[in-house]
């Protein structure tokens, strides 16, 4: 596979935004210290962050570099997605001191901020002189779906790469090849208020819990016995759910465990790697439940 190859591919993922993918290309030939990508949830501006940070780091279109970013477990791309609902002064100052260590595998490091909207005032001063006066080795990404927000500092410190929203057409092609009929694609596409996110969840276990709700308010007669019933399918549903990302997840810990052999890693890079992933994933699970809940509820 060619260099051009995978940096075609890496962009494919990002749907019904070529005018952003076109200026993250651009700026990914000569890349500025930080930028700021504003979009509705779900408009694929974090899935365009990770691309971007693909581009940088993989520069040469080494297929592993990219596979591991856009997977969230590259050493040199750093996820910044606290569970609290502020960014906090010890999450920018973790921030801060990452910016100023040395990429582990190539020649530069990239963070991405999510839900960048979330820095509270003492958190974004903080960052404020990062933003102006990074290290050359290093990218800082900050993503969010309330640009107004940020304080105005903050936003004259980055370039702006603005993300529209996907009508229901464009995220009905990108559900094609999951295989559904056209029926349930349109269904899902029109269920999906505009986040493509949303759309492939429904299309797979999230959608099968949403039934699960459904059939149950819809059977329920009144009688002890029938909730019960239904209340265990629900459950039942919910619970493989989640058993399939607890295994996806398992994977993950024994690849990079693999990852991690193989690359000679020192002690302490290792463990600051391992535990970025079990934090990723405790927020993926906790995420992923509460996204079960009000799927089932919403859809009542």
């Amino acid at each position: 596979m060619t260099a051009d190859q995978p940096a075609m591919a890496i962009w494919d993922r990002v749907v019904g935004q070529e005018r952003a993918v076109m200026s993250l290309q651009r700026a990914a030939e000569r890349p500025s210290h930080a930028y700021l990508l504003v979009g509705p949830r779900g408009s694929g501006a974090e899935e365009a962050a990770r691309c971007f940070a693909a581009a940088l780091v993989a520069a040469d279109g080494d297929d592993r570099s990219v596979d591991l970013v856009l997977r969230g477990m590259h050493p040199d791309v750093i996820e910044i997605d606290p569970p609290a609902n502020q960014i906090r002064i010890e999450d920018a100052q973790a921030i801060v001191d990452e910016v100023y260590r040395s990429p582990v595998e190539g020649a530069r490091k990239v963070l991405l901020v999510f839900d960048a909207e979330r820095l509270n005032d003492v958190a974004a001063n903080r960052l404020l002189k990062t933003l102006e006066e990074p290290p050359p080795s290093a990218c800082i990404v900050l993503v969010t779906a309330g640009a107004d927000q940020l304080f105005a500092t903050i936003r004259s410190r980055c370039q702006r790469i603005d993300f529209g929203s996907l009508d229901a057409s464009t995220i009905a092609r990108a559900l094609e090849p999951t295989g559904a009929s056209a029926d349930r694609i349109a269904l899902l596409a029109r269920l999906a208020g505009g986040r493509l996110d949303r759309a492939r969840a429904l299309a797979g276990r999230v959608g099968i819990v949403r039934d699960a709700f459904v059939t149950a308010a819809a059977s329920l007669d009144g009688l002890g016995g029938a909730v019960a019933e239904q209340c265990d399918r629900v459950e039942d549903a919910m619970e493989q759910a989640l058993a399939d990302l607890e295994a996806a997840q398992a994977a993950e810990v024994a690849e990079l465990a693999a990852e991690l052999e193989r690359g000679g890693y020192d002690p302490r890079a290792a463990s600051a790697r391992r535990k970025r992933m079990e934090e990723r994933q405790r927020r993926e699970h906790r995420r992923a439940r509460f996204v079960l809940i009000v799927e089932g509820i919403t859809a009542l």
